[in-house]
């Protein structure tokens, strides 16, 4: 019996045009009501003479798309799935209900999940042999349907973003062909918010709050979970000009209540160079723990674009570029304890202000100026010359990306 369906699940993927069939056809064949997702969170098909008594399941379906913090979550598969025999998946309860996720993937690229779930029995029944069969024709699928619509099957913009980040675009005129089906507007300057997801966990799957929270702050967001980040792509004008301020305020706000950090990328003044902003993004929160202030959840790329090229040059060379002095001092914290080299930085970074150092050092104003003066006399620095602390203040970063 089951054989007969699986042959029938066959025959009809071979013959329909119709991925709904297909997907109709595979539920029937698992007794499991199914939903195809996306990477982006839009749900590609869904089997609808199939369907679970289930509110959250028949809302996700009708609105065409699972919440951001879901697929954000299933981003994160390595550190949630569980392994049965040579299987992976993600099982969930969710309103009593079982759903088992299992990556959708054909050649080596993942183009989303498959959700199966829970009917009756038959979610027991149903095997890993069976499930991993439906879930690698239902990946090829998607990818053959993909390939033969050249990627615009759909033109939404979050689909877009992934097919830059994937490299999607054979050249500059392609890129220009799919930006004319997207809602971005090649005029205008963008910007790259990258969030760090590789700790969060939430398989909230009825109201898409993270979104609705994001949205309400950047209300032209575009949105998408990728690789243990959530990417917002924005315009320019929320992070910079006078509305940052109030923009980055709420942001701000947001992350810690979610405990979460965040990169922002340089403006962006062309998409077909997006994946360059997004390694931008993504190294603002890398090389975050450099910097002095690390009162804010958010962090410019700019405030460490010093330290990502320092981080190009052999570090058997770097050394090369820090000057005498500051390397004694170097030598000098390392022998006795002392803490010279991050008092320095910060006594620069903060424009040479006692009362500043002494906050981002959390010691007495006293002890900032003991150091400092114990600084200029032990090793005869001129901290009032502008080229002196400016290359004083590089060897300190210097120090610090050799020390981690």
């Amino acid at each position: 019996m089951r054989e007969q369906a699986k042959l029938q699940l066959i025959q009809t993927a071979l013959d329909s045009e119709s991925m709904d069939e297909i997907v109709d056809a595979a539920s029937h064949f698992l007794g499991c009501p199914l939903v195809v997702i996306a990477t982006t969170s839009t749900i590609i098909s869904y089997s609808h003479s199939l369907t679970p008594p289930d509110e959250t399941w028949l809302r996700a379906v009708e609105r065409g798309y699972i919440t951001l913090e879901f697929v954000a979550t299933l981003s994160n598969w390595e550190e949630i799935k569980e392994t049965i025999g040579k299987y992976e998946c993600v099982t969930v309860s969710i309103n009593s209900r079982r759903r088992r996720f299992f990556k959708l993937t054909h050649r080596n690229q993942l183009l989303g999940y498959l959700n199966v779930t829970e009917l009756d029995e038959n979610f027991d029944i149903a095997s890993l042999d069976d499930c991993h069969f439906v879930s690698q024709l239902i990946a090829k699928e998607v990818y053959m349907r993909f390939k033969r619509s050249d990627g615009v099957s759909s033109s939404s913009d979050s689909e877009f973003l992934m097919e830059l980040l994937q490299g999607s675009f054979v050249n500059r005129g392609h890129f220009i062909d799919r930006l004319a089906l997207s809602g971005l507007n090649s005029s205008k300057l963008y910007r790259l918010m990258c969030i760090d997801l590789k700790d969060f966990s939430s398989y909230n799957a009825d109201e898409d709050t993270l979104k609705k929270e994001l949205l309400g702050i950047i209300p032209t967001g575009i949105m998408l979970a990728y690789e243990k980040t959530l990417i917002v792509l924005s315009e320019d004008k929320y992070f910079s000009g006078e509305n940052a301020y109030v923009v980055l305020s709420k942001i701000d706000k947001l992350l810690k209540s979610r405990k979460l950090l965040c990169g922002i990328s340089d403006s962006i003044n062309d998409l077909f160079q997006f994946s360059r902003f997004y390694s931008q993004a993504l190294n603002a929160i890398k090389y975050r723990k450099y910097l002095i202030d690390l009162s804010a959840a958010y962090t410019y790329y700019d405030d460490v674009k010093v330290y990502d090229i320092l981080q190009q040059i052999p570090q058997r060379e770097l050394l090369g570029y820090c000057s005498r002095q500051v390397y004694e001092i170097y030598q000098h914290d390392r022998a006795r304890q002392t803490e010279y080299i991050p008092t320095l930085l910060a006594y620069l970074y903060s424009n040479r202000s006692v009362k500043a150092t002494a906050r981002y050092m959390n010691v007495h104003r006293n002890t900032v100026n003991y150091r400092i003066a114990k600084i200029k006399e032990l090793f005869n620095l001129d901290l009032d010359n502008f080229n002196n602390a400016y290359q004083i203040a590089l060897s300190c970063q210097i120090i610090k990306l050799l020390q981690d």
